[in-house]
């Protein structure tokens, strides 16, 4: 059975769909698993057999003709074209949620809200598998693989830098909360007094670092120590590779650590004080000295 997953939202999202391709191999290891996805996130399933790209213009009915497969789970929600197209093309098992004119077009729906319920979005994109009966329980911690080649030029890159190397993402390109500018210049003396050496990854025009691409970025963050980072992508792609993290979320349960801490197996999350889940400003309330005794933790053996 050919199945195409459609994630066509921020490289954070695509990284917490991963235990979907996963499930599905679990329960039918024979099963072909293609994506759909913007170019930008295509380098992060390499070596899948399946990666195929959604750009402005793309012809998605003919696309999904070519690729012919028997199922389409848009877990992409916004993206609502992919479901019309899979019923244009004649997809006979199309799972999406319940927005838009996918109401029309899938064969199934998922009627579930996903804001208050205190899960996680890796389970919650599980939710595609209920027409088969897979969905449900709990994911396992996405994984993302590098080559040992990839793997050297990270080490190679950082080679000259003391130890131990802290990777930060210092902000979100979505609505998650991070924070200012001037915090960081706070935060990063502090970091450094603490024994780590702060190396700025993301977003690009943060780092002080060669512009690189994403397999490259992937490189450098598993050469690090130890990542820290606000709900984004980057800290996303920390954890499934299996680098320590320390994430900084805020307080909203729509945007905060019940639905969207990073899954890994060596995970901190440090929260803004409250009382208000403030965007714009609740980052700052973060005293950087209460970073190191998470910090510190992530440096104890496993």
């Amino acid at each position: 059975m050919r199945f195409l997953l459609g994630r066509t939202d921020a490289l954070g999202d695509v990284v917490i769909s991963l235990p979907v391709m996963e499930r599905i191999l679990s329960r039918m290891p024979g099963a072909e698993v293609h994506w759909l996805v913007r170019p930008y996130a295509a380098p992060l399933l390499q070596g899948l057999p399946g990666v195929h790209l959604r750009e402005d213009g793309t012809d998605l009915v003919a696309l999904l003709r070519a690729v012919a497969p028997d199922a389409v789970l848009n877990l992409g929600h916004r993206d609502t074209a992919v479901i019309t197209a899979a019923k244009a093309a004649g997809v006979p098992v199309r799972v999406a949620r319940c927005r838009g004119r996918q109401i029309l077009d899938a064969t199934h729906l998922l009627w579930r809200g996903r804001n208050g319920t205190g899960r996680h979005e890796a389970q919650n994109v599980l939710d595609f598998l209920r027409p088969w009966g897979w969905d449900g329980g709990l994911p396992p911690p996405p994984r993302i693989r590098l080559g040992p080649e990839e793997r050297e030029r990270g080490r190679a890159e950082f080679a000259a830098l003391p130890r131990p190397l802290l990777g930060i993402a210092t902000r979100s390109s979505g609505s998650s909360a991070f924070p200012s500018e001037a915090w960081w210049a706070r935060a990063l003396p502090v970091l450094s007094a603490g024994g780590w050496h702060p190396v700025i990854l993301a977003p690009p025009e943060d780092s002080p670092l060669d512009p690189t691409d994403l397999r490259g970025l992937l490189g450098r963050i598993a050469a690090c120590d130890a990542f820290l980072g606000p709900s984004t992508g980057p800290t996303q792609l920390a954890a499934a590779l299996d680098v320590p993290v320390l994430a900084l979320m805020g307080l909203s349960s729509n945007r905060g650590p019940s639905r969207w801490t990073p899954l890994g197996r060596r995970v901190q999350v440090l929260q803004y004080p409250g009382p208000e889940a403030d965007l714009q400003g609740g980052m700052d309330r973060l005293d950087p000295a209460a970073l190191l005794p998470h910090l510190a933790r992530l440096r104890e053996p496993a």
